[in-house]
């Protein structure tokens, strides 16, 4: 344990402060998407925002080092983790691609699609989204989500297979970047349902849009190291959010 701590203390360190970040920032939105009663009741507990975003900090800092520890354990052991220390030119070009094609794909499919048949999707994007939110989405978004879904759950998933089959074949990695995936877009249906309501066209979005994400980045994972799905997840965001800030 110690050997492991020497090697990747600064990595779960970043992960940690990175967590404190975007837990934080997301906490300070987080209320704002609840319905007014629900809001109520938290404040009636003695809790305002400040307090929500520590709480979210702390516990978005615990996910990245508990989950992160594990993980890279889990993914030493299937040969998931890269130790590269450089960003290398391909699988930065297809990270890059992932983020402008993804990101244009989430706003514009909104735009041109969705939000035809949903006023609830249109009428999301009249307000312009808020820095809080922003930062959130390169942060917690970006890291905290793909040290949980893929270095962790993607790794368990996969690392259980193999010891159920005792096996290591591709398929093994293929399911279980679909069942993390299926999850992760699982996993933004709580916060969707909540500040745009539930229809069958705002579910069907959520599973396409979210699990065909999780797919690439599972991809990326999987053949070039994490910080390529995390840039990849951080650019979609970035992309998306200029389109609607700058175009919408």
């Amino acid at each position: 344990m110690n050997d492991f701590l020497k090697k990747y203390w600064r990595t779960l360190l970043f992960f940690a402060v990175v967590g404190l970040l975007g837990g934080f920032v997301t906490g300070l939105y987080l209320l704002d998407g609840y319905p007014e009663s629900i809001r109520e009741e938290i404040y009636a507990e003695g809790l305002n925002d400040f307090l929500v975003a520590v709480i979210t900090a702390i516990q978005s800092a615990g996910y990245g080092l508990v989950l992160g520890a594990v993980g890279i354990l889990l993914a030493k052991n299937l040969g998931l983790w890269k130790d590269e220390r450089k960003i290398t030119q391909k699988p930065l070009v297809f990270a890059l691609t992932v983020s402008i094609v993804g990101g244009a794909v989430m706003i514009l499919s909104d735009i041109l699609f969705f939000g035809k048949y949903s006023d609830v999707i249109a009428n999301s994007y009249a307000a312009k989204p808020s820095l809080p939110y922003m930062i959130a989405t390169v942060t917690y978004g970006a890291v905290i989500e793909e040290v949980m879904l893929r270095l962790f759950l993607m790794s368990l998933v996969a690392f259980i297979l193999n010891k159920l089959l005792k096996k290591d074949t591709a398929w093994i990695f293929i399911v279980a970047n679909v069942i993390s995936s299926a999850l992760f877009a699982a996993g933004h249906l709580p916060a969707t349902v909540m500040m745009i309501g539930t229809t069958p066209m705002i579910i069907f979005r959520c599973f396409l849009l979210n699990g065909g994400l999780g797919l690439l980045f599972g991809w990326l994972y999987r053949k070039y190291g994490l910080r390529y799905a995390m840039i990849a997840h951080g650019g979609c965001h970035i992309v998306s959010k200029l389109i609607w800030i700058l175009f919408i």
